[in-house]
């Protein structure tokens, strides 16, 4: 069985320099979401539009998340 529908969506296209594509990957599988899913979560909230933030695949894991700015810092030392 495949993933319900997200509804209509656009594809944007992002690279990031490699230390923070790193962390954003470590995030995203950390706290359930694709990577994808992970950045556009972290803009929509960002602009104030959390109603289009999308759900972590699992739940479960979604407190083991920091915010980005911590780990970029951390990941950076």
């Amino acid at each position: 069985m495949g993933r319900p529908s997200k509804g209509k969506r656009d594809a944007i296209m992002a690279k990031p320099a490699m230390p923070l594509a790193q962390v954003i990957r470590a995030n995203a599988e950390a706290s359930g979401y694709t990577n994808g899913d992970y950045i556009t979560m972290i803009v929509a909230e960002a602009l104030g539009m959390p109603e289009y933030a999308p759900k972590p695949d699992k739940p479960a894991q979604q407190a083991t998340q920091l915010p980005l700015e911590t780990e970029a810092h951390s990941a950076a030392a």
